[in-house]
């Protein structure tokens, strides 16, 4: 991973604060979790001393491009993945920023520095994020949320190592859904900027600018248009992959049975580019069973990596929660929740690693499970957004989520469907798959095609409605791996066979079908689009052990500070309602307060991970 971080003076020509800078390299082991003898440093200042490009890295030195780019007196860092590497050359160069790394292969975000501006940019999605902040004396501009905010708190104070300051309206998002639906983070006055941002710093001044998503072409009405549109998207995914062509080893593909990392093995066989495919799972798992037919199908190899279990194979053995919750604190700083995977810190591996993250862009964002695509229903899907959970908050912070609503209340009037396919590269992209995306950077080397600007530019220049119905996605994976035609997928059946009659009545009686059939062979649960539950998900169904665990840490009973922040957010009263009622509901709802609860009362002061001995949670049946 690489970190960078810039300064600049609020008034030009006047020499930045010590204390910011000294800070810096402090607040480093704090905001970058990684073994610290594997980190490489460089740093840069304008000639005037005003302006300051700070950069780390974790990988390896003969990997990639310099961790400090330099050409005709400006310097650069890039995080993330740059498809083409000559390009970094270009984002040196360019007059607007924004608009070329916009239309730059990649996912990656840029930040850059001269004697007389500091910039940054983010790609179309902003899933490798840029923060800002600003304080009496000084602009901070970063990839690391957490820096900027310790760098603008020592401006601000004077200290070297400041106090963390929580923006508690803003954890209203994190309580009701484990992630944030706005540009907010947990840290007090520090912005994300949005997907296709840019951020100028020059005479002491910010500026930032916006480059919009694209507006979607009519839906196509001829086989020639079609063929046309989805040669286009086609093309952009080769683009995205082809530096792998001479890669030094195979990748490794996360697989599952779904649509999205189905439709990147068949990108990967049609490029002609090795690879081994991954399924976490069991046998007799749909997952497991319809990766393996796919991976036969398209001659590659495939192996299953099987859930840690007891000896005795009666329990999973999982992190303690407090594990867990203080990866995902560091790795992720404090945008997602402990609910969610995220992996302890190690030492940073080059092999290119690809998953179906992000395959929803393809196939319409939230539009795509949204079986009623008309501005009521849409509506309504656009409140559940916010209006989830909300009864646990306070009245201050239920307003503080209307007034996140309002503009996209608004959009859905205007033109529901983009509305809703927007929200989703905004907001689930921008910021769930962002934080979700820094815990694989630090460690791995992630090759994602679906983020890849191009690509994501050119799918949301497609008609979202035809996306929703997954024709462009099965017609992508039919031109690039036609073996793979018959394999059926997990879960429910393409969009466009259930609805390919335009008779309401029609197809309420074929998805009463698809939800009756039996499995597939060779498979179980929902495999194929067959009926039965969803798998068994511990981190839902606690023990009592793990449950009381959450109570604990949620209550906080030893800390006073971190309670009355709590009570900002949540009524007294819920609160003691959801830890009474666990483990047996609203499970979401405890991973999410049980992350804010011990962020705010670990305060980022210690990124060692705690020394805790795993629980055992005792499968069902």
């Amino acid at each position: 991973m690489r970190v960078h971080l810039g300064v600049a003076a609020r008034r030009a020509g006047v020499p930045l604060p010590s204390e910011a800078l000294t800070a810096a390299r402090e607040a480093i082991t704090r905001a970058f979790p990684v073994p610290a003898e594997t980190v490489v440093a460089g740093e840069w200042q304008s000639a005037r001393g005003d302006i300051s490009l700070l950069s780390w890295s974790n990988e390896p030195e003969d990997h990639g491009l310099p961790v400090m780019l330099r050409r005709d007196g400006r310097v650069a860092g890039i995080t993330g993945h740059l498809a083409r590497p000559p390009d970094a050359g270009t984002l040196l160069a360019a007059a607007r920023l924004g608009e070329t790394a916009g239309r730059t292969g990649g996912c990656f975000s840029v930040l850059r520095a001269g004697d007389d501006d500091l910039a940054a940019a983010t790609g179309s999605t902003g899933a490798c994020p840029i923060f800002y902040a600003e304080t009496p004396e000084v602009h901070v501009v970063g990839t690391r949320a957490l820096l900027v905010h310790l760098v603008a708190q020592a401006a601000r104070t004077g200290s070297a190592r400041p106090e963390v300051g929580w923006n508690l309206p803003a954890l209203e998002s994190m309580v009701r859904t484990g992630y944030f639906l706005s540009d907010e983070t947990p840290f007090e006055g520090v912005t994300a900027l949005p997907p296709g941002g840019e951020i100028r710093i020059a005479g002491g001044r910010r500026i930032v600018t916006v480059v919009p998503l694209p507006v979607a072409r009519p839906m196509p009405t001829s086989r020639r248009d079609i063929r046309a549109q989805v040669g286009e998207l086609a093309d952009a995914l080769l683009s995205s992959v082809e530096p792998l062509l001479g890669t030094a080893e195979p990748v490794r593909l996360s697989l599952t049975g779904g649509r999205d990392s189905r439709l990147l093995a068949a990108l990967l066989h049609g490029a002609g580019i090795p690879f081994v495919a991954t399924t976490s799972g069991n046998d007799g798992d749909p997952d497991v069973e319809l990766a393996r037919r796919v991976a036969a199908a398209l001659g590659v190899e495939h192996r299953v990596h099987r859930p840690k279990r007891s000896p005795d194979g009666g329990s999973v053995v999982v992190p303690h929660p407090l594990v867990r919750a203080h990866n995902v604190r560091y790795a992720c700083e404090g945008m997602l929740s402990a609910y969610e995977n995220v992996p302890g810190p190690a030492r940073f591996d080059p092999a290119p690693r690809m998953s179906g993250h992000g395959g929803e862009i393809l196939r319409a964002g939230f539009l795509h499970n949204q079986e009623d695509p008309g501005h009521k229903a849409v509506r309504r899907r656009m409140e559940g957004f916010y209006a989830k959970n909300a009864d646990l908050l306070t009245e201050r912070a239920r307003e503080h989520t209307r007034a996140l609503a309002a503009p996209w209340l608004a959009r859905c009037q205007e033109n529901p469907a983009e509305a809703l396919d927007h929200f989703y590269v905004t907001y689930r992209v921008g910021r769930w798959h962002a934080a979700s995306r820094a815990s694989l950077l630090r460690t791995s080397r992630p090759i994602p095609p679906f983020l890849d600007n191009r690509v994501v530019r050119t799918a949301l220049s497609m008609d979202p409605l035809w996306r929703r119905s997954e024709d462009v996605v099965h017609r992508v994976i039919d031109h690039f791996a036609p073996e793979l035609r018959g394999i059926p997928i997990e879960g429910r059946p393409w969009r466009f066979e259930v609805e390919r009659s335009d008779h309401g009545f029609v197809n309420r009686i074929l998805r009463r079908r698809e939800r009756t059939r039996p499995p597939v062979a060779g498979t179980a649960g929902t495999a194929g689009g067959a009926g039965g539950g969803k798998p068994w998900n511990w981190r839902l169904t606690p023990s009592e052990e793990l449950a009381g665990l959450l109570r604990e840490g949620v209550a906080a009973a030893d800390e006073a500070r971190v309670r009355e922040r709590l009570a900002s957010l949540v009524e007294d009263d819920e609160l003691g309602r959801i830890l009474a009622i666990l483990p047996r509901r609203r499970m979401d709802v405890a991973w999410n307060l049980y992350t804010v609860a011990t962020m705010m009362a670990d305060a980022f002061s210690d990124p060692s991970p705690p020394r805790l001995a795993p629980l055992r949670i005792p499968r069902p049946g």
